[in-house]
């Protein structure tokens, strides 16, 4: 019985260390990314990127957050995108697993990223693409002539 006792604490014990190893590399990566040490965090969150598969969503959605934001902040628009989306997606399917403070990064992630994207301005009105709904529809200038009514 005491055995049995002894070895449910250690793997409890192993757990809890488990998780803080996780977490430890999410804290150790959002610290960096929060001192503007974004090539470091980034090294951060990659080393421990094996790890987080175990992780609960909690740490999951948190990292990807982190790692969206910092791949942003190197300039990689493509894979901070994907792990916004991934932080986005835990959180939509696992409700309140970012704390209020990590949500409200999350969303400031995305500002970042649409604000870098590049502007596609309006297309002018006198162009082809914007007026190609009215080039299906025929003119009254451009009408056929009508034909003459046959005789009878």
């Amino acid at each position: 019985m005491l055995r049995h006792a002894v070895s449910t604490a250690g793997f409890v014990l192993f757990g809890a260390l488990s998780a803080c190893s996780a977490s430890h590399y999410v804290q150790r990566g959002a610290d960096l990314y929060g001192e503007g040490r974004y090539v470091e965090a980034d090294e951060v969150f990659e080393r421990s990127e094996h790890r987080i598969s175990r992780a609960s969503p909690e740490e999951r959605a948190t990292y990807a957050a982190y790692r969206g934001a910092t791949f942003i902040a190197l300039g990689d628009l493509h894979h901070g995108q994907h792990w916004l989306s991934i932080a986005t997606e835990l959180e939509r399917t696992h409700p309140g697993a970012l704390r209020k403070e990590d949500r409200e990064f999350l969303d400031g992630a995305w500002r970042a990223l649409a604000n870098r994207l590049p502007k596609v301005p309006p297309a002018p009105a006198d162009t082809a693409v914007a007026s190609s709904s009215r080039a299906l529809l025929p003119s009254v200038d451009s009408a056929p002539p009508t034909p003459p009514a046959p005789t009878p």
